[in-house]
């Protein structure tokens, strides 16, 4: 492999030159940077990633943005399964990601991140902003570096899972059952804007139907894990006399599954619980689960060819992606109407 060495002594300039050149310093002449780009490729020299990128003005690395809002983010499936639909695309391209978990505050992204933003390393985003407490693609707004949103923060390009509609089939399938006495496992709809929609979802339907969803039976201090499923639904059915469950992920619902079946009911003979995400692990699960598949792959792929859109200096349509029920084993009437 070719040095920095022979790359200086073939341009005739010191090494440092060469470094700095190939790290885009500006105050060199343009017969230095010709030199010392001629030099490079000559020798092969072009595995550089800086030296790529100034002969092209590209660097083909994509960032994939993903705030740290939880502790189980590298475990989500959900997140895994966006991750997958991203990397695909750019993949296709020839572009390779760079993948970004910043810590957020009211102030904004954390240092970190910023300073990756102005580092003009990345030639576009995709980023999971989703977040109330601040927008992590605020920063690239400023920097007019182009950026596509997954989710529901204030960006002109954007894709999304319909919330409210996913939210508003789940529950219309509880009901349509026969449920009336159903418990609600959830988070503090402060973590997430996609929480929101779905709570709305689930109280709009359940009121439509003549429920009081004020009076549910509500666990909100989930965080989307398995364990807290767990915890919630043993809250829940050592307190109140419910016959469904209804999870705002799917985790969350294998949790209370296991929960339910540890306190000696039996899913869905006794009690109904269904989720939402449609992991493989729902599909998988004894007895399967129903829930809401909301495209999770599908939102990657999008999110990325809007990107490229962007790139290509086209103006791209923000996408809102529909949700599908998924009715497995899990779900049934209660016991009363059967």
């Amino acid at each position: 492999m070719p040095t920095l060495a022979e790359v200086a002594q073939k341009a005739g300039v010191s090494i440092a030159t060469v470094s700095k050149v190939l790290s885009n310093t500006p105050y060199f002449t343009e017969e230095t940077r010709r030199k010392v780009m001629s030099a490079v490729e000559e020798l092969g020299y072009l595995p550089n990633l800086a030296a790529r990128a100034l002969s092209s003005g590209k660097t083909h690395l994509i960032g994939v943005i993903f705030p740290y809002v939880y502790e189980g983010i590298f475990t989500d499936p959900l997140v895994q399964y966006i991750l997958e639909g991203v990397e695909a695309e750019c993949n296709e391209r020839g572009y390779n990601i760079v993948l970004s978990t910043p810590r957020l505050s009211p102030d904004g992204p954390e240092e970190n991140y910023r300073r990756l933003l102005q580092s003009s390393y990345l030639d576009g985003i995709v980023a999971l902003d989703n977040v109330p407490l601040s927008s992590v693609l605020s920063p690239s707004l400023r920097k007019n570096t182009p950026a596509v949103a997954i989710g529901y923060g204030d960006h002109p390009y954007f894709v999304r899972s319909d919330d409210l509609q996913g939210s508003t089939s789940l529950m219309e399938h509880v009901v349509s059952l026969g449920h009336r006495h159903i418990g609600i496992l959830t988070v503090d709809e402060s973590l997430h804007y996609s929480i929101q929609n779905r709570h709305l979802g689930l109280q709009t339907t359940a009121e439509t139907a003549g429920l009081n969803y004020a009076q549910f039976p509500k666990f909100d201090r989930g965080d989307f894990s398995i364990a807290s499923g767990m915890q919630g639904a043993a809250e829940v059915l050592n307190q109140e006399n419910v016959t469904a469950l209804v999870c705002i992920n799917d985790r969350m619902a294998l949790g209370a599954i296991q929960q339910v079946q540890k306190m000696g009911f039996r899913v869905p003979d006794d009690i109904t619980v269904v989720g939402y995400d449609d992991i493989l692990s729902a599909q998988l699960f004894s007895p399967a689960l129903t829930t809401i598949d909301q495209r999770a792959p599908e939102l990657g792929h999008q999110a990325a060819q809007m990107l490229f859109a962007l790139l290509n200096n086209e103006i791209p349509d923000s996408v809102v992606i529909p949700t599908r029920l998924c009715i497995r084993e899990s779900s049934a009437p209660p016991k009363s109407s059967r």
